[in-house]
């Protein structure tokens, strides 16, 4: 369930659409809302885009009105070629994952089940999309009846009806084999500004369009690949330097699994890295080191590559010509909450050099190392099932109710948080999750493979496959940084757990907001955010400095020296609150 404020949903035309060419005669000069639903892909067809679907969305680009949206809907194969075609005319908004009411499952286990499909928003105009603020109802643990996710103190600083609605869609469930509708319905309460009166959708799940491979048309390597042995000097090593330098180094299908999460070139503050490229020549380096990367990867072996849905559809181009795609893995880790439509999604681009020879995770040879990180709610091979709370009392319950709160392993992952705390951190300003890695090396290694990271940064991979038995080797360029994991490595051959929580001092970021740490409060953060809610009640509107110094209890010391914000200040005034128990 949704609510979009100040909505006025738009009046929806729907075509069902037999002729690709009445897609452009349809969409010619059209300056509202346009969705257009594109056809449900076989697993086995699942790296096969639709034929000529190139040329057909650049005349669709070209001849939509000035002022339109368009929303395309279908799996992923299709959408990264779209957003390829009409990228030179309109501009990226966002990639919407939904979530399938059927999963899909491979009867070879070469890949993880299918459980998303996804929708992608362009617009003619080149600002912000125009859209509602949209909330999304709160869900309750079926057990205990409480919100899904503990807010704990600060329930007064979200809003009763709901949160603001993200890029990945788990309320709703559909599949592109079937009805849609809940989809095409919260679109047009979502799109309905007043920029826009109607939207037009364009149904072309009934036209036989032929497929192609990429990948089969464009791979250069060799039909009969050769294992390569790693000397023995190269393996359990952290290597310091160049990345295209020390990749280079390394001898070609000699890696079982490789991991990347690279720098995103959204300016961060690394040691030793670039991360402000002009985008052209960032992408040349990209293309440099993941050639490399496919090089060196094992046949019937998985390169995962980390990055946010933009980016990795150009990595997805890249990459289609070199390996065979298997899985796009939505992560669902909600970042600093940015936008009315929160950036949640995360994608993990999992391509295999030939077809998998099936995945350990899935067939029961990835050992029992994993065992070791399954706690009251975590389990690297079978997730935590949607709508089931994390808290104490209710996983006690449900244990001794032998209430099965377990869900299949698939693409879509919505149980592993980012590091909130910095007692989990260290000093590197973007750190993965130690279960986000025990997860991926847990279903794509065996016990004793080589797993790859070239941007091993604080070393959460090499780290998480030296607690799993396996071999690793990790290249980073920072000495600061290299040094760093050398240490940590060395805490595990003493039995020290390098993801330990422990006070430290810390000076790199990964949020805008300033952190804040070591204050003594005299009054709660939570009685001043309410203070100033009372004094809005009183003046009529959020109070600004001034005004609060006036009107409020409190010295206005305690807001300088508490909040990193004034936004944060106003946070409890702004919302109505909420209460975790259902209403």
């Amino acid at each position: 369930m949704h609510v979009s404020e100040d909505s006025k949903p738009l009046k929806t035309q729907y075509y069902k659409v037999t002729d690709p060419n009445d897609l452009v005669n349809k969409t010619a000069n059209y300056n509202e809302v346009c969705i257009i639903i594109l056809p449900p892909v076989k697993l086995e067809e699942r790296h096969k885009p639709i034929a000529n679907i190139r040329d057909l969305f650049i005349d669709i680009a070209e001849s939509l009105g000035p002022n339109s949206v368009l929303v395309t809907v279908g799996e992923i194969i299709d959408l990264v070629h779209v957003h390829d075609a009409v990228s030179s005319n309109l501009r990226y908004q966002h990639w919407i994952s939904i979530k399938r009411s059927e999963i899909l499952f491979d009867e070879n286990r070469e890949l993880l089940p299918h459980e998303h499909f996804g929708a992608l928003i362009h617009t003619k105009y080149k600002s912000p999309l125009k859209h509602n603020k949209t909330r999304i109802a709160y869900s309750y643990c079926p057990v205990c009846d409480k919100t899904t996710k503990d807010y704990g103190g600060k329930k007064h600083t979200y809003h009763e009806v709901g949160t603001l609605i993200s890029d990945i869609w788990r309320d709703i469930s559909c599949d592109l084999e079937s009805d849609i509708e809940p989809v095409v319905s919260r679109f047009s309460d979502l799109l309905g500004t007043s920029t826009h009166n109607e939207m037009l959708c364009l149904d072309c799940r009934s036209i036989n369009f032929n497929r192609n491979s990429i990948f089969e048309s464009k791979c250069d390597f060799d039909s009969k690949l050769v294992e390569s042995k790693l000397d023995d000097f190269l393996v359990n090593r952290i290597i310091h330097g160049d990345v295209l330098e020390k990749l280079r180094e390394i001898p070609e299908n000699s890696i079982d699994f490789v991991f990347v999460d690279p720098p995103y070139n959204l300016n961060k503050n690394y040691l030793n890295y670039d991360d402000d490229k002009d985008i052209e020549t960032y992408f040349q380096w990209c293309d440099e080191w993941l050639s490399e990367l496919a090089r060196v990867l094992k046949p019937g072996k998985t390169l995962a590559l980390l990055n946010i849905p933009l980016s990795s559809i150009r990595h997805f181009l890249f990459l289609e010509s070199k390996l065979l795609f298997q899985n796009w893995i939505v992560w669902d880790a909600l970042s600093f909450p940015v936008r009315l439509i929160m950036p949640a999604h995360y994608a993990i681009l999992c391509f295999t050099k030939k077809e998998s020879q099936g995945l350990p995770g899935l067939i029961g040879e990835t050992g029992d190392e994993y065992k070791l990180f399954i706690n009251d709610y975590y389990n690297p091979l079978k997730p935590l099932a949607d709508g089931f709370c994390i808290r104490t009392s209710c996983i006690k319950k449900r244990k001794k109710l032998k209430i099965d709160d377990r869900a299949p392993l698939t693409d879509l992952w919505c149980d592993i948080y980012r590091l909130k705390h910095n007692s989990y951190r260290v000093d590197h300003p973007c750190q993965l999750p130690p279960r986000l890695m025990h997860r991926l090396i847990s279903i794509f290694t065996k016990p004793n493979e080589i797993v790859l990271d070239c941007f091993d940064g604080a070393g959460t991979t090499t780290l998480a496959a030296h607690q799993l038995g396996r071999r690793y080797i990790g290249i980073e360029n920072s000495k600061e940084y290299y040094n760093l994991i050398l240490k940590r490595h060395e805490e595990i051959s003493k039995g020290i757990d390098p993801f330990r929580k422990e006070k430290r001092s810390l000076t790199s970021k990964n949020s805008p907001v300033p952190r804040m740490g070591g204050i003594k409060y005299k009054v709660p953060k939570k009685e001043l955010q309410l203070e100033v809610k009372r004094v809005k009640e009183k003046i009529g509107h959020i109070p600004d400095r001034n005004e609060l110094v006036k009107w409020g209890n409190y010295p206005i010391e305690y807001y300088d020296e508490y909040f990193a914000s004034w936004g944060e200040v106003c946070a409890a005034a702004r919302t109505t609150g909420m209460t975790e128990e259902r209403q």
